[in-house]
């Protein structure tokens, strides 16, 4: 590793420079302060340790006598690898992972309808049950829905904009048993628009006519 290297991030090439003018011959005391600062450059930091630990006693060993061919093999330099490598491996194992964020559910409100109010619901809507869920499982963008289709949907469904809009911007959960009428699906990347959510749900023109109006 060195530091000059381009291809090295400029945050971490700053923080190597930072440790090297503070501590230009490290112990694993100096190490260990760098590390618990800035845990996710340990690895590099490690290494970065041991290059400036290495140069250090070569200086000293030249000092004496003319630097050898296998001075970086030298007892004294495995030595000091070691301790470095020890005390990050104590510092890894003393620091607690981080907690997880869980994520809040989002409620669904199409989970509460079995299969008489879903087809009900298709009904009231002037679609099919393939459509309805398609929106119980997120699968349309919500900013292609026209103005109209959700106040109709808000209407129909009892349920405030605010908790379906929260519904339909979650993740799309795609249910293995939806039959689809055509070979537009969602992807894990994108959602269907609504026009294509209402072309491809095996809706009869007059159906699609009339969502596309609303």
């Amino acid at each position: 590793m060195t530091i000059t290297n381009s291809q090295t991030p400029a945050a971490l090439r700053n923080i190597f420079y930072e440790f090297a003018l503070a501590h230009p011959y490290p112990d694993a005391a100096a190490l260990d302060a760098f590390t618990r600062r800035y845990p996710q450059h340990a690895s590099d930091l490690t290494e970065f340790a041991i290059e400036l630990a290495i140069d250090a006693m070569l200086e000293r060993q030249a000092s004496v006598q003319p630097v050898g061919e296998d001075d970086e093999d030298s007892p004294e330099v495995d030595l000091a690898m070691s301790r470095f490598q020890n005390r990050l491996y104590e510092v890894h194992r003393a620091t607690p992972p981080a907690p997880a964020t869980p994520t809040a559910p989002v409620d669904n409100p199409f989970l509460g309808l079995d299969r008489t109010r879903t087809r009900a619901l298709a009904v009231r809507l002037n679609a099919n049950n393939v459509f309805v869920m398609m929106l119980r499982d997120r699968e349309i963008d919500p900013g292609t829905m026209t103005e109209g289709f959700q106040s109709e949907l808000e209407d129909e469904m009892h349920v405030p904009m605010d908790v379906l809009c929260a519904h339909f911007s979650a993740q799309p959960q795609v249910q293995g048993h939806v039959r689809f009428a055509s070979d537009v699906k969602p992807t894990a990347s994108r959602k269907l628009t609504f026009e294509e959510a209402v072309r491809s749900a095996g809706l009869s023109a007059e159906q699609q006519a009339y969502l596309l109006s609303l």
